[in-house]
């Protein structure tokens, strides 16, 4: 029996919902709206702290030293692919050579792009490596020998797709030949032309721009089990203050605190759009509730009771709801896949929102919380319609 009663209360309301659609349309939209944007808010927050922390895992290094100015920059390569260029002195490998807590350390030197003679790439950072004791670029070879030759070069997964493996390709006046190529690996690193040490101490300096011999740009530090990162960082300054240090865990700390930002904004508008759902629910409510006052007074009449009559309307604001939550759904992952590229830090940082569970978890609580502000909305006054006298209630036009 309560099993019937339950049908015949969801029957009555999706008929009374398609009855008066046209109406219930403007609350379906308000309720869209608020999902969309939770929904978008969530994803383009997963999306950016996502692409963060992969970044900063698949570098391989714990700390990464680099000019005490050039931190963003770094940074910038890193987590963006932007093309950059800052050197400090070479010694300051020398200085730290002694620490006992390092198990592998390698150094890169960021060049002006690469401009070959066949080919014109136009997101391409010359990236300077020291073959012999790499690690940050041999674990993502994908094709080509473990070492470079004279005169060889791999390139990054971006870089590949334009240029492919060839042997026609000119750096620095110089011809050259691409042996290898990389997996994508998220990273600036995609965007690479990695050459020998050896090469580069054979090209002239007047073609170098502001590179000097004695310079690197950034310094790649593993370390060994059992250390922690924060003495190791502390036994560094201790050695050199002036250093620009970064760990695995703060790289991208200016990008967190601009997504902060941005979801500081997301916050005040998806509160907005929370009162505007609960107050049009509730207008539309106290709408229904007006007219449909006799209806519920015969009811009532009938044997319907208070728990009766709450459970029809609140089942109807739940259809309505429901309705709105899904077009929500559609709209805020339409907007995370199709146009979040108008988003700088989306498009720069290259990240996107899979498909996966998390995502689906996301969905369904931006559509329940659509679903609680249209319930709040409509509850007071069919609280109050369900409470009236059914003589009442049936007297009033």
């Amino acid at each position: 029996m309560r099993r019937t009663n339950v049908y015949s209360i969801s029957a009555i309301a999706w008929k009374t919902v398609v009855r008066k659609l046209f109406r219930n349309i403007v609350l379906v939209l308000a309720v869209s709206l608020l999902v969309a944007l939770l929904v978008f808010a969530f994803l383009f927050n997963k999306a950016v702290e996502e692409d963060i922390d992969t970044a900063t895992m698949r570098l391989g290094a714990e700390i990464v030293i680099v000019p005490p100015e050039a931190k963003s920059l770094a940074e910038e390569f890193i987590l963006e692919s932007s093309r950059k260029t800052f050197y400090m002195d070479k010694g300051v490998l020398d200085s730290l050579a002694g620490l006992e807590a390092v198990k592998k350390m390698t150094h890169h030197i960021y060049l002006d792009t690469l401009a070959s003679g066949c080919c014109s790439i136009d997101a391409g950072q010359v990236v300077v490596i020291d073959s012999d004791k790499d690690f940050i670029i041999s674990p993502w070879l994908e094709e080509g020998p473990e070492k470079l030759d004279s005169g060889e070069v791999y390139v990054g997964s971006y870089v590949y797709e334009y240029l492919g493996l060839i042997d026609t390709a000119t750096l620095f006046g110089q011809g050259v030949k691409v042996v290898g190529h990389l997996e994508k690996t998220g990273t600036g690193l995609d965007h690479g032309i990695f050459m020998r040490k050896d090469d580069l101490d054979k090209v002239a300096e007047s073609a170098l721009g502001d590179y000097r011999h004695d310079k690197i740009s950034i310094i790649f530090l593993k370390l060994k089990e059992g250390y922690d990162i924060r003495e190791v960082v502390a036994e560094i300054r201790d050695i050199n203050p002036r250093l620009g240090i970064m760990t695995r865990g703060n790289i991208g700390a200016d990008v967190r605190s601009t997504l902060m930002d941005i979801i500081r904004i997301f916050s005040v508008t998806i509160l907005i759009s929370s009162l505007l759902a609960i107050l049009l629910a509730w207008s539309t409510f106290i709408a229904l509730a007006n007219e449909r006052k006799r209806e519920v007074g015969i009811l009532r009449a009938l044997g319907a009771r208070q728990t009766h009559i709450v459970k029809m309307f609140l089942t109807e604001a739940l259809f309505i709801s429901f309705i709105g939550g899904l077009i929500g759904i559609g709209i805020g992952h339409y907007l995370i896949y199709h146009l979040a590229g108008d988003f700088h830090l989306l498009s720069k940082l290259g990240a996107v929102a899979g498909f996966n569970l998390h995502n689906v978890l996301f969905s369904l609580i931006g559509m329940g919380c659509g679903i609680i502000a249209c319930l709040l909305g409509a509850a007071i006054p069919v609280y109050r319609l369900a409470r009236l006298e059914p003589l009442l209630a049936i007297k009033e036009e």
